[in-house]
């Protein structure tokens, strides 16, 4: 079977563009021959990877992701494969990978009037309005949230099993309770971790005030080299117990070295940093806007924040998590054995689906 996925770019690798490439890799040894259509990749990605490269068009992010989609629909009419999957908002596509929110829920109400909003907005209504296309979503309340804003068919989703790619699984088996002398950290002071390539909307500053309520422990923020989290931490008066790491691929030894993770975002759909805090046998305290707190509330491995959030709830249970903190952490070793049972079933889910549910003619 000839499947295409189409994903913007894949030179920086977030979350779906890793995902992505974790996709491509399983289609291609369940033997299907596998394009990724970018509009960008690295010289070694070139070098290695099935890929058609589309030149990238126009001035704004939302002008280039419409320009994306059109194109991606070009490519498709000419290279006919037989199954698209889309991980951005391709209008038309087959299986659409939802990797985020609803545009429709993360852009604000003035936006739906700029010409920004219009086009997040059209493309996704367009892409949802579609009765032949699937969805794959990351939660149960990420499908329902999608749910109510469109009415698409509700076989024609499928809610996948917890996202932790394989490297993470073996990071996790192979943690070292020593690892904090690595990272020049205090190894009898409680530590806390927060992963945050985008600071606001995973709540840093929110996790930054809970902890200079607490003299005694040290956060590690992963993730951002933003010059102004080293301001903000000499204004709480914790530039001596905060430590700044840019983002870096072995998340999970950062991990390792921490805790807990405190993870208290104002955005998130799913939130695979709270799965591989509980991969890592580390509890987590978390938003319940989170799509994994679940994962979280079901095995009692941390703290679920009600929502609205309040920073009081947020300091209330820094100090919780730390008198309650070996019992935590035995909680979060029977997540991180729940974890490990699903290793590699949402990408078989994936791939099952695709394979189910797709025609083998080429689409059209």
């Amino acid at each position: 079977m000839k499947i295409a996925l189409a994903v913007f770019q894949i030179r920086t690798l977030g979350g779906k563009e890793r995902d992505c490439l974790a996709v491509a890799e399983t289609l291609m040894k369940r033997g299907h021959e596998v394009t990724i259509v970018t509009t960008a990749a690295t010289p070694e990605q070139v070098a290695r990877l099935p890929l058609t490269l589309i030149p990238q068009r126009g001035f704004s992010n939302h002008g280039r992701a419409a320009h994306f989609a059109a194109d991606v629909k070009d490519h498709r009419t000419k290279a006919r494969p037989n199954v698209l999957v889309a991980f951005d908002r391709i209008p038309s596509a087959d299986f659409f990978f939802a990797a985020d929110a609803a545009a429709a829920l993360r852009l604000s109400p003035l936006s739906f009037w700029l010409p920004r909003g219009r086009t997040y907005l059209r493309l996704e209504r367009d892409l949802f309005e579609n009765q032949k296309t699937r969805f794959f979503f990351l939660t149960t309340r990420q499908r329902d949230e999608y749910a109510a804003l469109y009415d698409f068919d509700r076989s024609h989703a499928t809610v996948l099993p917890v996202i932790l790619h394989d490297e993470r699984y073996l990071a996790a088996a192979a943690i070292s309770e020593t690892a904090r002398e690595n990272f020049g950290l205090p190894t009898h002071t409680v530590t806390a971790i927060s992963v945050a390539v985008q600071p606001r909307q995973k709540g840093l500053d929110r996790a930054m005030a809970a902890i200079a309520k607490f003299p005694g422990i040290h956060l590690v923020s992963v993730g951002s080299s933003d010059r102004s989290l080293r301001k903000q931490a000499r204004a709480l008066g914790i530039e001596h117990r905060f430590h700044l790491v840019p983002y870096t691929p072995n998340i999970m030894d950062l991990i390792g070295v921490a805790d807990f993770m405190v993870h208290p975002a104002r955005a998130e759909a799913a939130g695979q940093v709270i799965a591989e805090s509980l991969l890592a046998g580390r509890p987590a305290i978390v938003t319940g806007l989170c799509g994994y707190a679940t994962e979280v509330k079901r095995e009692g491995a941390g703290i679920v924040l009600q929502e609205p959030f309040k920073q009081a709830d947020l300091d209330s249970a820094v100090s919780e998590m730390i008198a309650d903190l070996p019992a935590m952490k035995k909680a979060a070793g029977k997540a991180a054995e729940q974890l490990r049972n699903q290793q590699g079933q949402w990408l078989i889910t994936i791939a099952e689906t695709i394979e189910g549910s797709a025609s083998t003619s080429p689409s059209t």
